[in-house]
């Protein structure tokens, strides 16, 4: 397993001892953790919204 951290965040890579597959995770911290929710839920009504427009265009265009 590796290690780093930067950024109020820590990236391990992992591997299985079983059959060697590796992955990585990402830990953050509480309030870096709330900024992402907070931007997701930026953007998913960023997309809703956009959607609306052009679903409201098609109709009557």
């Amino acid at each position: 397993m590796s290690t780093r951290s930067a950024h109020s965040k820590v990236v391990r890579l992992r591997s299985c001892d079983a059959c060697g597959h590796r992955w990585t995770t990402v830990e953050l911290d509480a309030q870096n953790l709330t900024r992402m929710e907070s931007a997701m839920t930026a953007i998913r009504s960023f997309a809703r919204l956009s959607k609306e427009i052009d679903d409201a265009a098609a109709t009557h265009g």
